[in-house]
């Protein structure tokens, strides 16, 4: 097993897909070790950053959640605690593209550690809208009272709604609206008013143009959405990212989007490996005011 899990230890252009499923075939005993890569990293951040090539703990934490394995759950809320942690630096785009679905798929009944994380404001913003993900998720799979999460959101706008975090405010209003959050419209009609939401991610019209579909409709659109489920296959989930030499195509992944007419699923860089790319918040190239991911990142 230790020869395994170093096989695994470092990015080396070349994805470990047999390594990979022989952990996945002897998952009991891998299970112990994959947390102790996470421990290790909680306990001495900066040597882990060191090593630049090292992606160990991306493997970890995708096979952690593939397994279900709540005793992840503790450990990764440290591990977004992390005082001064520069998240991009250890995972990548797995902070907007992963960290919520890893969060749900280990979720253990108690939600209080995930509020935590959402209302710090010491955290990235991104980090913090993970959290809210995660709850978005675990309702739409049946985890958590719609009612009551969405009851959650509207307080969280209502009262801690702060023109300092215009990104997190438009998490905010992007999860009530996964949630075909009807119910809280005029909260989220007074934030845009009084202009303390990020446009560029989610635009009032993008809200009203939701709640103009049926319930039913939106709510299922969201769970058939490759960015509302459970990590289910950890191979198939990373063997495709950019910073594997892989000559095959990429498989069609939806994208997370307002309307779920577009299908096209960006993918995520490896920080062990330096991407030259648009960044999905960067200003769009093409001029038009908007964040790349919102206008020709879609």
């Amino acid at each position: 097993m230790q020869a395994l899990l170093e096989s695994i230890r470092y990015n080396e252009g070349k994805f470990p897909r047999k390594e990979l499923q022989q952990l996945i075939d002897n998952k009991e005993e891998a299970i112990p070790h994959l947390l102790a890569i996470v421990e290790e990293v909680i306990n001495h951040p900066d040597a882990y950053l060191d090593e630049p090539s090292r992606i160990d703990l991306i493997y970890s934490l995708y096979l952690l959640a593939q397994f279900r394995e709540t005793r992840l759950y503790p450990l990764f809320i440290q591990f977004l605690n992390l005082p001064e942690a520069d998240m991009d630096a250890f995972l990548g785009d797995v902070v907007t593209e992963g960290v919520g679905r890893i969060l749900a798929s280990v979720y253990s009944d108690d939600i209080t550690p995930v509020q935590k994380i959402i209302e710090n404001e010491e955290l990235d913003e991104f980090i913090r809208g993970q959290g809210l993900h995660a709850l978005s998720i675990l309702v739409l799979h049946g985890r958590l009272e719609r009612e009551w999460v969405i009851d959650y959101f509207r307080g969280l706008l209502e009262e801690k709604c702060s023109e300092e975090y215009p990104t997190f405010n438009a998490q905010i209003i992007s999860s009530l609206a996964d949630l075909y959050g009807q119910e809280a419209y005029d909260v989220m009609k007074r934030a845009y008013e009084k202009q303390l939401v990020d446009t560029m991610m989610i635009e009032l019209d993008d809200v009203e143009r939701i709640l103009k579909m049926p319930m039913d409709v939106v709510l299922e659109n969201h769970r058939k959405d490759h960015h509302f489920q459970f990590i289910e296959d950890t191979i198939k989930e990373l063997e495709w990212w950019a910073c594997f030499e892989q000559e095959r195509k990429k498989p069609p992944l939806l994208s997370k989007v307002w309307t779920n007419k577009d299908n096209i699923y960006p993918k995520p860089t490896n920080p062990a490996i330096k991407v030259e790319k648009i960044g999905r918040n960067d200003p769009c190239t093409c001029g038009s005011g908007k964040k790349y991911k919102k206008c020709c990142g879609k």
